[in-house]
């Protein structure tokens, strides 16, 4: 990365002369100032760019004029992508953003600085889902935020996966009976299914 600066600093980019388009692979100034490698996820207008910065796994929108061409010395076939995006398997975290703020509030407690396992469950449209278990308790963390009432169960067909639909179909049936947070007034999927984007 230092060298990647370095080279920025000696070349700066013209500011405007890069116009981005959805996947791309770029350079984008952060809130620190410095230049990081980016890919680029949706372009809302010159004003609102969704970025990834794949070295760390972070998003951010920026404005276009942040961006630049990647230099063709640290591009991805140089320096594969440092962070990669996974999704967690069988769960669908509620739109509400308070909700979202509680589950992201509880993967942090629980995950960071501890040992973890992943496994690959199965693929997605855009990235790996994956379950996550305590290398100490062998506990599943997803598992653990469908039991505290937190997120809703993905169900998914597949044969294969039945038993961990069914484990975690369990688990959210008991925190609903327990009315444990999102499901403290009942099940509202039923009534804010089309209008809120929750599906069973």
């Amino acid at each position: 990365m230092e060298t990647m600066r370095a080279e920025i600093a000696a070349q700066p980019p013209v500011e405007g002369a890069y116009a981005p388009r959805r996947g791309d692979i770029c350079i984008a100034t952060f809130a620190d100032g410095e230049w990081y490698r980016a890919r680029v996820e949706k372009v809302e207008s010159p004003a609102r760019v969704h970025v990834f910065y794949i070295d760390y796994g972070n998003r951010e929108v920026v404005p276009s004029t942040r961006l630049a061409a990647m230099p063709p010395a640290f591009g991805i076939r140089t320096l594969p992508a440092q962070a990669t995006e996974h999704a967690f398997a069988y769960i669908q975290v509620p739109q509400d953003e308070d909700a979202r703020a509680d589950v992201v509030d509880c993967i942090v407690r629980d995950i960071q600085n501890s040992q973890c396992l992943m496994n690959v469950e199965y693929s997605g449209a855009t990235c790996p889902h994956v379950t996550i278990q305590f290398g100490d308790t062998k506990d599943d963390a997803g598992l653990g935020l469908v039991k505290e009432g937190l997120v809703m169960v993905e169900v998914r067909k597949e044969r294969h996966l039945q038993k961990m639909v069914t484990e975690y179909l369990n688990s959210q049936e008991s925190a609903k009976s327990a009315r444990l947070n999102i499901w403290r007034y009942g099940d509202f999927r039923a009534d804010d299914a089309d209008e809120f984007g929750y599906r069973r």
